[in-house]
């Protein structure tokens, strides 16, 4: 019978809490949202890609015109923070599972709230729109 030394033992233990962090890294967030589509070329390639996101924002005044630096935040049903930056006037949002998101927005005081269900890829789309800015 083949036994471990005892002075091995503490060290084996080391080994295995080291993989941890690795572990704890390669777990995917519950949701991606990327900002962008400023210029003709980069606000086409975004709504093309939409097509495979879960949901597109888009982000424009009442008569039309894209608008920028909205203050997007999105939230769990419970109120859990999942992303937040300034975006605009496109949007990509991905899930990693189906379920129900708040997104939560503001413009120059103007506040907007919409509960969605979404899915992975479920290719949704919301157009929020805004008073122009002064």
């Amino acid at each position: 019978m083949k036994t471990t030394p005892l002075y091995v033992l503490p060290f084996l233990g080391l080994l295995s809490l080291a993989s941890l962090p690795a572990l704890a890294e390669t777990t995917a967030p519950p949701l991606s949202l990327r900002c962008g589509g400023i210029g003709s070329d980069e606000s086409a390639a975004m709504l093309a890609e939409g097509k495979q996101q879960s949901l597109t924002l888009l982000f424009v005044t009442h008569d039309g015109h894209y608008i920028s630096d909205v203050h997007t935040r999105i939230e769990s049903i419970k109120g859990e923070p999942l992303a937040e930056q300034a975006c605009g006037p496109i949007g990509l949002v991905q899930v990693t599972a189906p379920g129900r998101y708040k997104i939560k927005a503001s413009l120059g005081g103007q506040q907007q709230e919409k509960t969605l269900t979404l899915k992975p890829s479920g290719g949704a789309r919301l157009v929020l729109r805004w008073q122009a800015p002064e």
